[in-house]
């Protein structure tokens, strides 16, 4: 399980982070953005890998708490990055500015 933790946790990285690089190379949209949809993305997926992963557990014959602390873990790396990609926006757009 701790396997396929990391997989989605990769690939769910790997298609955000590509998608929010793509935009912002055709200036459609800036980084700052990008970390706002992060940001209310995160909890989206988090909350349905969680329905998901609780299910496994529960068939496996366990009380869905690990499935629970997973999808939190998962939720907070995608919140995490989304800040990150807000915190760029910023001082990209500070340093705009200061140069004129």
């Amino acid at each position: 399980m701790d396997g396929l933790i990391w997989i989605i946790i990769l690939l769910l990285l790997t298609l955000i982070n590509t998608a929010a690089i793509q935009l912002h190379k055709r200036n459609k949209l800036h980084f700052f953005w990008s970390g706002i949809g992060i940001g209310i993305l995160g909890p989206i997926l988090a909350f349905s890998i969680g329905a998901v992963f609780v299910k496994i557990d529960h068939s496996q014959g366990g009380t869905g708490e690990g499935g629970a602390i997973t999808a939190a873990f998962i939720g907070l790396i995608i919140i995490g990055n989304g800040v990150i990609y807000l915190i760029i926006g910023l001082i990209s757009k500070i340093v705009s500015w200061v140069r004129g």
